[in-house]
């Protein structure tokens, strides 16, 4: 009796310790697992990081090519609208503010203001279809227009206004506004000194339309010395909208 229970006595120490060294390798396996888990995770973890960082770097420098790229398109485009409408290095600098504003307008001016930068659109369109027109006293046709006949012109074609034919008359159809108060699509009212009466359509940042007597229809600057010597006053007509 006694040898048959050191026997299971010794059988149990044995099945113990068997036990005990199936847990420890068990456990040793499920470590290795988790290691190998963690270390995987750990890896993937990184390279989705990098994988971000390297998308991240992509954008930015795709961000940055693009605002180069619109820089130079607009830089481009600046210079090739200001020199299809004059060769003067005034207003091809003028006319490039206006085209630089009138873009940024676009996206988040007020209603008034897209309304002027269609405005001076439209007057630029009509003045892009007189360009050049020699300069001819009493003319109104693309054969040779005088400075009343111009105004006229544009007068019917940007707003769908008839203003009389004759300088003198054209200027009492409005209010008078000074230099520092002109809006695109005022009159402007010169009397140069032993000449006729002169008018002219201004389109803004100093800039207007003219049918020069040496030049013929071309863009002007009120900056230039002798136009700021003989301007007299500007002509708001009341109540009147441009066809845009």
């Amino acid at each position: 009796m006694k040898k048959k229970n050191i026997i299971l006595v010794s059988l149990f120490s044995f099945f113990a310790l068997s036990c005990s060294t199936l847990q420890e390798k068990l456990g040793a396996k499920r470590r290795n697992e988790n290691s190998r888990s963690g270390t995987s995770k750990t890896n993937k973890d990184e390279n989705e990081n990098s994988e971000i960082a390297d998308n991240n770097q992509k954008k930015e420098v795709e961000k940055e090519r693009k605002k180069e790229m619109e820089k130079s398109t607009s830089r481009y485009e600046n210079s090739v609208f200001s020199e299809k409408l004059s060769n003067d290095s005034l207003v091809m600098t003028k006319i490039n503010e206006i085209h630089t504003k009138n873009r940024r307008i676009s996206v988040n001016g007020s209603s008034e203001e897209i309304y002027t930068a269609k405005l001076q659109n439209a007057l630029l369109t009509s003045f892009k279809s007189w360009k050049g027109t020699r300069y001819a006293f009493g003319g109104d046709s693309q054969r040779g227009i005088d400075c009343s006949a111009l105004t006229r012109r544009v007068y019917r074609e940007v707003f769908s206004y008839e203003l009389p034919r004759v300088t003198t008359d054209q200027i009492k159809v409005g209010k008078h506004v000074s230099m520092h108060n002109l809006k695109p699509g005022d009159i402007l009212f010169f009397r140069p000194e032993g000449k006729y009466n002169h008018t002219a359509v201004y389109l803004g940042n100093s800039l207007f339309i003219n049918a020069s007597s040496s030049k013929g229809v071309i863009l002007s600057s009120l900056e230039n010395k002798y136009w700021k010597r003989y301007f007299k006053h500007g002509v708001r007509v009341g109540n009147i909208r441009a066809n845009v």
